[in-house]
Formats: structure tokens, C-alpha cells, sequence
């Protein structure tokens, strides 16, 4: 499960990126760049204590790419919502830095991956039409793989694909399930 979701999160990057190219998604730059930052620290933190790194790794791969097709083809803004991410990841990073905790790196990454996706929320609530569905769709499949492939049920295996499965699937609420629902 651990190698379908890394392949799963790679694949579920090419619409994505196919949807920032062509102009119908409008990534966060802010949501992306802190993405790949403390997705590379949660990879080594979890590297250190030996959990399953698949989703994580696929994580990498795919924020570092996206975060330089949002800086080129995205809209920059830094209103509140990216500032209060941007403070929070800062904060996660310097926890870890200062206490050179792993476990305590695995919390706060992933502390600062939630807070990351506040922008990218807004976006999805405010304009469905600018993310791409199928991707979320299938980070989301990808994380049902991630959470199946935990050995252990501690803080240092099950909070990365716990953080991811809440992030994809209220993305997934936001960008496939309401813009169909019948209201």
C-alpha cells in the first residue's frame, strides 16, 4: 500500500499540472511552496523514525514541481489567509529546528501542512472551477492507500496520512462534491 500511495500522489499530480499549463487551475503559490518545504522536512523526520515514507516522497516529488508552475502560471497574493500560513509553517519549522525532535518535526509539519492549505481552501470555496477535481480525487485515493499501509498507529506513521486524508478530502468536498450537489 505504501508503493500505491506514492505512485497514486505522483499520478494524481500530471492533471494538475496539465490544469495549471493549460489555465483552468490557479494554484496557491503560498498553499504550494510551504507544501514542498514541510513535506521535505516531514520526509526526513519520518524518515528518521523509520515510518512508511510512500505518500510522503510522492508529496515531494509533485509540491517542488507544482510550487514552480504556481510561481509562473499561478496568482501571487498574500492577503491574511496566506500570512497567518505562512507564520504558522515558520513556526512548525522552527520547533522542529529548536528541539531537533523528530516526533516533534512530524507535529509541527504537519501542523503547518494544514495551516499551508487554508489558502488553497479559500480558493476551492470561493472558485471550484480553478482546481482540478480528478487530482483531488485521486490524492485522496492515494491517502486511503497511505493510511492502509500504516504499521503503527502513533504519532510518527499515522499523522502525515491522517493531515493529508482531512486536507484531500475537504478538497474534494469543495471541488467535486458541492459544485454537483443538488441545492
Amino acid at each position: 500500500m505504501n508503493t500505491a500511495a506514492f505512485v497514486l500522489f505522483l499520478v494524481a499530480f500530471l492533471p494538475y499540472v496539465w490544469a495549471i499549463i493549460s489555465g483552468s487551475a490557479d494554484p496557491s503559490p503560498i498553499s504550494w511552496g510551504i507544501w514542498a518545504s514541510v513535506d521535505t522536512l516531514a520526509l526526513l523526520a519520518m524518515r528518521k523514525k523509520q515510518a512508511p515514507i510512500g505518500q510522503i516522497s510522492g508529496a515531494v516529488v509533485g509540491a517542488s514541481v507544482v510550487t514552480i508552475l504556481a510561481l509562473i502560471y499561478g496568482t501571487p497574493t498574500m492577503g491574511s489567509i496566506e500570512w497567518v500560513s505562512v507564520v504558522g509553517a515558520v513556526v512548525g519549522i522552527v520547533l522542529w529546528q529548536v528541539s531537533g525532535n523528530a516526533t516533534l518535526a512530524i507535529i509541527s509539519s504537519q501542523a503547518a501542512t494544514f495551516i499551508a492549505a487554508f489558502p488553497t481552501f479559500a480558493r476551492g470555496y470561493s472558485n471550484p472551477a480553478q482546481e482540478d477535481p480528478l487530482a483531488w480525487t485521486i490524492w485522496l485515493v492515494s491517502c486511503v492507500c497511505a493510511l492502509l499501509a500504516v504499521r503503527k498507529w502513533n504519532l510518527e506513521e499515522a499523522l502525515q496520512p491522517i493531515s493529508f486524508t482531512v486536507i484531500e478530502a475537504i478538497m474534494v468536498i469543495l471541488v467535486v462534491i458541492i459544485p454537483h450537489w443538488p441545492w
